[in-house]
């Protein structure tokens, strides 16, 4: 096997390596579950010390962590706002 041939062969194991990934990212993304909505209200729940949890009203689900009830708080707001950056609208 010459020189050209072996080239060859790497050019073609690279092309079906870049096919498996781009057919592998596409299921991916067909997999990806749609964002959820930001939560209508939410409330607090102290967990422990220095442990406040934010749940969504409605569905029980807790939705972040924050140290002191007054970020809790600010965590609320920008939820029920869809001003954080993971609440969607």
């Amino acid at each position: 096997m010459n020189a050209l041939q072996k080239a060859k062969a790497s050019i073609q194991h690279l092309t079906d390596l870049l096919y498996s990934t781009s057919t592998a990212r596409t299921v991916f993304q067909a997999k990806r579950l749609p964002p959820l909505p930001a939560p209508r209200a939410t409330t607090a729940y102290i967990a422990g010390k220095g442990m406040v949890q934010v749940r969504d009203a409605d569905t029980g689900r807790v939705l972040g962590f924050r140290q002191t009830h007054k970020e809790a708080a600010w965590l609320q707001q920008a939820l029920e706002n869809g001003t954080h950056p993971h609440a969607t609208a």
